[in-house]
């Protein structure tokens, strides 16, 4: 293990190709309150997740055209989760609310959702490619 402040570290961040995932999940019903689905902590979406990866520059390239590879129109409340593979807690998240994507997460305590589907991101970022 390295020393995050030596040289030597950041240099190996630095060339470490990053790998991310995204997935789709449709909007299935909120709990009630007095039925909580499961209990503990989350994260809660970052704006950056490295890479140029950012919540605007996602944002603007989701609502100017379809970044999808694969047959898929938006429904409402559909969410979009993007995940750095190697810290799961480190994501982005969208719903599709109004016509377009918007910056929003949902409370996994709360909320059920389903996989609609699944993928990894071309960072040179092309279509996101699914899996």
């Amino acid at each position: 293990m390295h020393n995050k402040n030596s040289r030597r570290y950041k240099q190996e961040q630095a060339t470490t190709p990053k790998m991310y995932q995204w997935y789709l999940s449709t909007f299935k019903r909120y709990k009630s309150d007095d039925e909580p689905i499961m209990e503990g902590l989350y994260e809660l979406p970052a704006a950056d997740i490295g890479k140029g990866l950012t919540e605007d520059w996602v944002l603007l390239n989701l609502n100017d055209k379809n970044c999808f590879d694969v047959d898929y129109i938006p429904q409402e409340g559909d969410n979009l989760v993007i995940r750095d593979a190697h810290k799961q807690w480190v994501y982005l998240s969208f719903i599709f609310q109004n016509g377009g994507w918007e910056r929003g997460h949902y409370n996994p305590f709360d909320t059920l959702q389903t996989l609609i589907i699944k993928g990894e991101v071309e960072h040179e970022i092309s279509p996101l490619n699914s899996v």
